[in-house]
């Protein structure tokens, strides 16, 4: 078990809930192969050279990517407006991010922090709270991870195997904000690497592939992001060698591979949530196999027609951070800056009697408590109770809209017109500070 936020460890009563495997097909086959069973197909430099020479690594590299299309357009999705669009915006993402993390992260003796998701690029349910850094490095190295704190509510430092839906499914380390020493001036150090280090240490196993940085914002209005810089710290500073032939071809293959697989691994979790939903319910929520292990997530589908308003209710978790939100049917979030689909345990009111109640509509009912569909009358319904001592259990009912307050109390918030632009507008704010480029 890691250590919990303050150095302190103690037990948590789901601390030894076992991982579930999420998704079907391809999904799950990769998953229970683990040890990167979906990553690009192993070839020596000779054989890499020449398909670049040929123009063959080129060739397949788009075929491949015509193949990820063809996946979009093969899936078992609603006949509906948009649903398509939305899926190729999607796909637009995964090549966005397989380019550059095949281009920009492949040498792991000068390593960079890549965005691997944002409001545009999106897979795999992400956190519409976290803003995700990515690195790729070498176990048997030593680096230096230092920056500034900011002011965001806290952040994660994974040390990992990889992208989950290669196969690369281990989480060997992590460390929290509260973990880590920060100077007076707001700046810290972690050494990342096998061997013990006084100070914030990060332990590297001999298996360890890729660092992730988590960070999560709850005061979206008023926190501002830490920063990170990453370096090797044991290496002669060399300049990199000129690139090859074979260096190239590897690139292509890696990331038409990361494009095509993510597609098809992705795929396969929305048709299993459709499969087991249970009207009336809601998914418990499970650690998931690839997920960060303080991390519990509840994934289920919802069906909402026009005119109808579902009403969630629970008792709010022992946890340092719980959210709820939307994500759309290919299993990524919905606009998040300029509509309100997610909301944390700050951003959420509880009602006088202790309980949490969350509307979700199509249109806004005026009680603070409101997931925004958007108008989408399918998608997925995911929470997640981070750090938590406990694991409540949601309730859901579906009413006509224009009955949602006859099921809440009588002293539930509300929020004003004018209210809820102002936080859109907040909310359009924080998402371009954390995505700031200049």
């Amino acid at each position: 078990m890691h250590d919990v936020p303050g150095g302190m460890r103690r037990k948590s009563e789901v601390s030894n809930e076992e991982r579930v495997i999420g998704g079907i097909g391809a999904a799950r086959q990769i998953q229970e192969a683990g040890r990167g069973a979906g990553r690009a197909a192993s070839r020596n430099d000779d054989e890499h050279a020449k398909r670049l020479d040929s123009g063959e690594a080129w060739e397949e590299f788009c075929d491949t990517l015509r193949d990820a299309g063809r996946l979009v357009l093969d899936a078992e999705q609603p006949d509906k407006e948009g649903v398509l669009a939305e899926g190729f915006r999607y796909l637009l993402g995964l090549v966005k991010v397989g380019v550059a993390q095949a281009g920009e992260l492949p040498d792991r003796d000068r390593p960079k922090w890549l965005r691997i998701e944002d409001g545009f690029s999106k897979w795999g349910a992400e956190n519409a709270d976290n803003h995700y850094l990515a690195t790729h490095i070498r176990s048997d190295a030593t680096y230096r991870i230092s920056g500034t704190r900011g002011t965001c509510a806290t952040f994660l430092v994974e040390v990992r195997e990889g992208f989950m839906q290669l196969g690369d499914t281990r989480d060997f380390a992590n460390m929290t904000a509260e973990q880590v020493h920060v100077e007076g001036d707001g700046t810290f150090e972690i050494i990342a690497s096998q061997e013990p280090h006084d100070g914030n240490w990060l332990p590297l196993d001999p298996e360890a592939r890729q660092i992730v940085v988590r960070q999560y914002f709850k005061d979206w209005a008023n926190e501002s992001p830490a920063t990170f810089q990453i370096e090797r710290v044991d290496d002669a500073e060399t300049p990199p060698e000129l690139l090859r032939s074979a260096d190239m071809s590897r690139i292509l293959d890696d990331a038409a591979n990361w494009v095509r697989t993510s597609t098809e691994f992705w795929s396969g979790w929305v048709p299993e949530l459709r499969a087991n939903h249970v009207d009336g319910a809601v998914a418990p929520a499970v650690k998931y196999v690839g997920g960060a292990d303080d991390i519990r997530y509840g994934n289920d589908y919802y069906r909402l027609d026009e005119g109808m308003a579902m009403v969630i209710e629970l008792t709010p978790p022992r946890a340092r951070y719980w959210s709820f939100q939307l994500c759309n049917v290919w299993f990524v979030t919905m606009d998040y800056a300029h509509r309100i689909n997610s909301l944390n345990d700050a951003q959420l009111t509880i009602d006088s009697d202790g309980k949490c109640r969350i509307v979700v509509a199509h249109e806004d009912p005026g009680v603070a408590n409101w997931l925004d569909t958007g108008g989408a009358t399918e998608g997925c319904l995911q929470y997640r109770y981070i750090w938590t001592e406990d694991n409540p259990r949601p309730s859901v009912q579906v009413v006509p809209a224009g009955d949602v307050r006859s099921v809440l109390p009588a002293d539930t918030s509300t929020v004003s017109v004018e209210e809820r632009a102002a936080t859109i507008r907040e909310r359009r704010r924080a998402v371009a500070r954390r995505e700031q480029v200049g």
